[in-house]
């Protein structure tokens, strides 16, 4: 028969084994809000335009940064699909900001509640007037102050109107597009390379 003692720590170690469980399952913030921008009402073929996601995380939340300063922590990255006739130019990600958390030493490199990323992209020549649709994924590990959760992956892009030369193109969005430094970002992440087929065996 258990004594008393035994069976008061039994149902401790359960309730901290519970407590574990629960925390473990939790679902993490609600997804960023990604708004696509366009810098004008519409493109011409052979020519540069820009682009760019306006990122707004719930209240509370950070993430990394591009380059976070450690190496264990996760990146957020922009993977960019363009099709034939698109190429992208650059990815142009806002200056992050150095954030002291409790129990790290070293300051983290983190983009704050709301920022944008700019794209560049390059239009053939031989692109046809029309819609221009171009797929994009934003992945990025949403943090608190005192933990990270498990990365998201969002689906977004931007859909262009493609016009001819001769059209005269509006200006959007022109107070977000003047911040962001085009021409000093970094040229986009090569997909990663297939996996090679698993050997035949003999």
């Amino acid at each position: 028969m258990m004594s008393r003692t035994t069976i008061t720590l039994c149902l401790v170690l359960s309730i901290v084994a519970l407590a574990g469980a629960a925390e473990a399952q939790l679902p993490g913030p609600a997804a960023a809000e990604i708004t696509p921008l366009v810098a004008n009402d519409g493109v011409h073929a052979g020519s540069a335009v820009r682009a760019a996601l306006r990122v707004r995380l719930p209240e509370g939340y950070h993430t990394n940064s591009n380059k976070p300063r450690d190496p264990l922590l996760i990146p957020i990255t922009l993977t960019v699909n363009p099709p034939a006739g698109v190429t992208v130019s650059e990815i142009v990600w806002p200056d992050p900001i150095d954030l002291q958390q409790r129990g790290v030493d070293q300051a983290l490199r983190v983009f704050e509640r709301e920022f944008v990323v700019g794209v560049q992209l390059t239009l053939a020549s031989g692109v046809p007037t029309g819609e221009l649709t171009i797929p994009a994924s934003l992945r990025y590990q949403a943090c608190n102050e005192t933990m990270c959760f498990v990365p998201k992956a969002i689906a977004t892009g931007w859909t262009f109107r493609v016009v001819s030369a001769k059209t005269r193109l509006v200006a959007r969005d022109a107070g977000v597009f003047s911040r962001i430094p085009f021409g000093h970002g970094e040229p986009p992440t090569p997909p990663a390379a297939p996996a090679p087929p698993p050997a035949e065996r003999t």
